[in-house]
């Protein structure tokens, strides 16, 4: 039987940033500013009778970035996960799409999980916190906006605990689950992740897509760690997975991704069913 996997996307916050930050400059400057989501996902199945869920990424810890920005109402994973009936005890699997802190905080929640990420995502942002001066520590300067030193400390004890594994290229993580390097893209190695469903294929694209607007343009954002050139790549192989549907990508950043899905409400922010596997219960109302 062909595995089926539901698929949930979490808000957990909302950010105020200029508009072509995510959406990418000339066709987005000039537009001021906008309240983007948060966001990471749940997706649950596999083979019937060894169904389990597989988190993919788990967000920030606190509630400010490494620049100083604060964000309102962050909903933790505890808060998030019961949402869909789950705990943080019950993730056994985390698939980190890339290390940036809104991303990959909050491993020291998770007490039973295996993270998983890309080799090249870990090894690049281990040199960034080699290089000289500010730039490898001052969190105000680019290289480090977006990271948390603590994150990649955590990092660092969980790999030394046996409880990292670091993936080297595409990946068949589980029956119908497929991790997709985006080799020196958004960052050094972000992944995106293809997931099969009785519905067809799926992708969670992680901040490998910002917006619909960057991959429906080719389009990429004005902020990117990586190279702009390799996302264009990247778009394209996402389109072959998904063909001409883009509804079926989880971008990292959208609002539009809670217009597009069915979604209910709960807490502060919203949760978007993307897809249910067979006698998987709707939450929506």
């Amino acid at each position: 039987m062909t595995a089926d996997w539901s698929i949930w996307a979490f808000r957990y916050a909302r950010s105020d940033m200029p508009w072509d930050f995510f959406g990418g400059t000339l066709v987005n400057s000039n537009k001021g500013r906008i309240r983007n989501p948060m966001v990471y996902s749940l997706i649950h199945g596999g083979e019937a009778g060894n169904e389990k869920p597989i988190l993919i990424d788990t967000g920030m810890k606190g509630d400010w970035s490494p620049s100083g920005k604060t964000y309102e109402n962050v909903e933790h994973p505890d808060t998030i996960l019961a949402k869909v009936g789950f705990t943080p005890e019950d993730i056994e699997d985390v698939i980190l799409t890339h290390l940036h802190f809104d991303h990959a905080g909050n491993l020291d929640r998770f007490p039973n999980a295996t993270f998983h990420v890309q080799r090249a995502e870990y090894d690049g942002w281990k040199e960034v916190y080699e290089m000289p001066g500010g730039l490898g520590s001052d969190t105000k300067m680019w290289p480090l906006s977006s990271m948390q030193k603590k994150d990649l400390d955590n990092v660092d004890d969980l790999l030394a605990a046996g409880r990292v594994n670091l993936l080297d290229g595409d990946t068949e993580f589980a029956p119908g689950v497929w991790c997709r390097l985006a080799f020196e893209s958004h960052t050094f190695g972000c992944q995106w992740i293809e997931v099969q469903t009785s519905n067809g294929p799926y992708v969670v694209a992680g901040d490998c897509v910002y917006w619909y607007e960057n991959i429906e343009k080719m389009w990429p954002p004005a902020y990117v760690q990586g190279n702009t050139w390799n996302l264009i790549k990247v778009y394209r192989a996402i389109r072959d997975a998904v063909g001409d549907d883009t509804d079926r990508i989880v971008p990292g950043h959208d609002p539009e991704l809670f217009l597009r899905h069915p979604v209910f409400e709960a807490g502060h922010h919203p949760v978007a069913e993307i897809h249910l596997a067979a006698n998987q219960e709707s939450q929506l109302t």
